[in-house]
């Protein structure tokens, strides 16, 4: 036995995830990074967080994320935290982790159809997870999936892989270059307290990097961004990590990302220009491809974006998918 309510607005949808556990199957879905996204994001987005809750009898219930949007008088639902996520897909509301079993495709896409006939919404989602839970509800709604954005990984359970990340001639080349002025370390920041008190220095340098370049998307700028990040950062459930390199007491490089079951997800990085011929950016990917191996980690995430600097690492592609359904009549 099943039943679907809507959580509507930011008040109602970060209530539900305060009362909740949830189970996520990428960062993009915790309850960390929904509510700091909600908080700090969502109005700046024009967007009304709808938070889609299937709960199920005997089995954990299942959320969809979306967010509602007025364009040009059309009212469209789109995945929540679009489009700032690389990932959008189901997550769990219980005390079970995330399962493997067959999640309701059937019952997920009714409470889906429910929530676009409730509003009159165009229905338009990207960045899925191919062939998860829901890109499958959504076609079960008569969605055709066509590709959204390519993705790139890096397997670190292969040592052929980790090896050749981090020891390409170039970088070592490089690296030999940097040592022989002074010593290079690596740092992870992995609780809120301590992401929260190196956040600043990212931000800079970040700023510093991409300073006057008209190609800068969502820049940090005192605003918005600077406060979504601050939030993440600060939420225990995100996952959040930010990894530096540093030649001795200069930080060279950093990543903010997310490790979340036993993946690291690379969400943003930022390298100190004034050491540009030595690649600290990708002395930073050498080092972290090593470091996250040795603890467990089974992917090196490179997320959105076929970009050259991930497509010379030994790494693979794949396709998160999108789809679409037009505007349903209201009854």
């Amino acid at each position: 036995m099943s039943m679907v309510t809507f959580e509507y607005g930011a008040r109602a949808a970060t209530d539900f995830l305060d009362a909740h556990r949830i189970s996520a199957w990428t960062p993009f879905q915790t309850r960390g990074w929904w509510r700091a996204w909600i908080r700090e994001a969502a109005d700046a987005e024009g967007a009304t967080p709808v938070l889609v809750h299937l709960a199920r009898t005997g089995r954990p219930g299942l959320v969809v994320g979306l967010q509602l949007h007025q364009d040009g008088g059309t009212a469209v639902l789109r995945p929540l935290s679009w489009p700032w996520a690389d990932y959008h897909e189901v997550a769990e509301a219980g005390e079970a982790s995330p399962t493997e079993a067959e999640p309701g495709i059937g019952e997920l896409a009714e409470a889906i159809g429910r929530c676009q006939q409730e509003f009159g919404a165009r229905l338009d989602l990207r960045n899925l997870i191919a062939d998860g839970p829901l890109q499958r509800a959504v076609s079960e709604l008569g969605a055709a999936p066509r590709p959204s954005e390519t993705v790139v990984r890096l397997d670190l359970t292969d040592p052929d892989v980790v090896r050749r990340v981090s020891e390409r001639r170039d970088i070592r080349r490089k690296r030999r270059r940097v040592e022989r002025l002074g010593t290079l370390r690596l740092t992870c920041a992995d609780t809120p307290a301590r992401i929260v008190a190196r956040l600043p220095a990212f931000i800079d340098l970040h700023t510093r990097q991409w300073r006057d370049r008209p190609d800068a998307v969502a820049p940090f700028d005192g605003g918005v961004v600077d406060r979504t990040y601050a939030a993440v950062a600060a939420e225990p459930s995100s996952t959040a990590r930010l990894h530096e390199l540093w030649l001795d007491d200069t930080l060279l490089a950093a990543w903010f990302g997310f490790w979340h079951r036993r993946t690291y997800y690379a969400y943003r990085a930022a390298y100190d220009k004034g050491h540009g011929r030595d690649s600290p950016g990708h002395l930073l990917v050498a080092a972290m491809a090593t470091e996250l191996a040795a603890r467990g980690t089974d992917t090196f995430d490179l997320t959105r974006g076929a970009y050259s600097y991930k497509l010379e690492l030994p790494s693979t592609r794949a396709l998160t998918m999108a789809a679409s359904l037009e505007q349903p009549c209201r009854v």
